[in-house]
């Protein structure tokens, strides 16, 4: 059986705007602008493997993303300490 599609991931409200701003960051904050366009694209309905590739990371880190947005919000995009 083939895997279906992630449903469009929905923003929190007043997301986009902050989201869109992220991921026009300056380089020094190039993974945070990232993972905002994983979770815009997202957001737009594409797959994973599409916004893999959109962005230059696997599968794997999309999902993983998608999943830190929908528990934490935009809080969860940030770097956590080590």
């Amino acid at each position: 059986m083939a895997n279906r599609p992630a449903a469009a991931l929905g923003l929190r409200d007043g997301d986009f705007e902050a989201l869109n701003r992220l991921s026009r960051s300056s380089a020094g904050r190039a993974g945070l602008a990232q993972r905002a366009r994983i979770v815009l694209l997202a957001a737009e309905g594409l797959s994973n493997t599409v916004i893999a590739e959109r962005v230059g990371a696997t599968r794997t880190t999309v999902i993983g993303w998608r999943s830190r947005y929908e528990s934490a919000g935009i809080a969860g995009l940030h770097d956590q300490d080590r």
